[in-house]
């Protein structure tokens, strides 16, 4: 079942990819009402002109937004310039290289000490896929990652929680109480940093004054939700899908063990080929046009990364897996002022994992169990057991 659950994916995938670039690559999806764009091109237009496509859904969406209580809608992914600029600095030194650099020690113990006394079965997700994000953002946020079940549950029904799944009674319920559980939480971090500020970004956010006034709780709150998924779910999605690509790939997975110094290119193959999310949103704040579509004020268009990326104007044999492709121009981390902050920091958690793994399972690898669940963009992967020899 897990092989045949893996081939879906890669199917879905290509397909979805080559359907979307045919003829100019930008269609009008009635469903969603929105604009979709495939192209690498026009992609990386919407990505990068933030003047005319906008991340601010609340202020520009011609329509109601059903999922308007997202924590996310309000935190520096969703906001455009100046204001973005002046949080987007705030943080920014966190995760720099040099700062990145700091937190490799503890990421190289986090992963040795979850593969320790593991044989047989391997749980990618419980063991490495929630717990090494989690920990990771916990320590730059400076909470306590004794609460890792907590941020799990509260990003997977957060996340969950958009366009036509705010219908689904179950989802709304999980997101309202996940909402109110992490505000909560927070509120309480808050509350304790401002009697004992520490060396954390908490600590920096409440006491900084971006524009000569401090944050309000809710952008704070905003600002830690933010950090926590996005940090989270990014990392976790990449690791899972390095293991996809590697398993269905033996000859990849040989070649990478022959020279584990591939292993930062084979990510960024990974990144091109089976990105960790497959589109983002934009809306536009006026007319605008692309490849000579017009386009309403106020429409959504959804920037499909994972087509652009296959884009065979810019990718030679785009359906192709390569381990030593020549890193190229992918843009799973986004482009522009919106560039994903903590690019750095998840490739090299993904590559530590990915090297430990290629020690600890020495033989071919395959999938034991899989378990999948449709998002808008895609399939994301809930659950993953990998089996092959153990050198424990």
């Amino acid at each position: 079942m897990g092989d045949d659950v893996v081939e879906e994916i890669f199917d879905w995938h290509r397909e979805t990819a080559r359907e979307g670039l045919a003829g100019d690559g930008v269609r009008f999806l009635e469903g969603p009402g929105a604009w979709a764009v495939h192209g690498h091109a026009e992609v990386q237009q919407v990505l990068t002109d933030h003047q005319v496509f906008s991340s601010d859904e609340l202020r520009y969406s011609a329509r109601p937004v059903p999922h308007r209580d997202n924590p996310v809608l309000g935190s520096l992914a969703a906001i455009d310039p100046p204001r973005h600029h002046l949080l987007r600095k705030l943080v920014s030194r966190a995760f720099t290289p040099r700062a990145t650099q700091t937190l490799l020690p503890s990421i190289t113990d986090t992963v040795r000490a979850q593969l320790a006394g593991v044989d047989g079965e391997l749980d990618v997700i419980g063991r490495l896929g929630h717990p090494l994000p989690v920990r990771t953002i916990s320590a730059l946020l400076g909470v306590e990652p004794v609460r890792q079940p907590d941020f799990v549950r509260w990003t997977e029904a957060i996340t969950s929680f958009a366009g036509s799944f705010t219908q689904d009674p179950a989802r709304r319920a999980a997101f309202r109480t996940a909402r109110a559980e992490l505000s909560a939480y927070f509120r309480e971090v808050f509350a304790d940093r401002r009697d004992r500020p520490r060396d954390d970004i908490i600590s920096v956010l409440l006491a900084a004054e971006p524009d000569g006034s401090r944050l309000t709780d809710d952008e704070l709150l905003n600002f830690c939700a933010l950090l926590l998924i996005n940090g989270h779910e990014t990392t976790r999605t990449l690791l899972v899908n390095t293991v996809l690509c590697l398993t269905a790939h033996p000859d990849a997975l040989a070649e990478l063990r022959a020279n584990p110094d591939l292993v930062p290119t084979a990510i960024e193959e990974v990144l091109r080929f089976l990105p960790p999310i497959g589109g983002t949103d934009r809306f536009t704040t006026g007319p605008a046009g692309i490849a000579g579509h017009a386009i309403d004020p106020g429409q959504r268009v959804i920037a499909m990364i994972l087509a652009a990326n296959r884009d065979p104007r810019v990718f030679a044999d785009p359906d192709r897996f390569r381990p030593d492709r020549a890193p190229g121009e992918h843009l799973s981390f986004g482009r522009g002022v919106h560039f994903c902050l903590g690019a750095h920091l998840a490739r090299h958690q993904v590559a530590i994992a990915v090297r430990a793994l290629l020690h600890r399972r020495p033989g071919p690898w395959s999938v034991g169990r899989i378990d999948t669940a449709r998002t808008p963009v895609g399939i994301d992967v809930l659950d993953l057991a990998l089996t092959g020899p153990d050198d424990s």
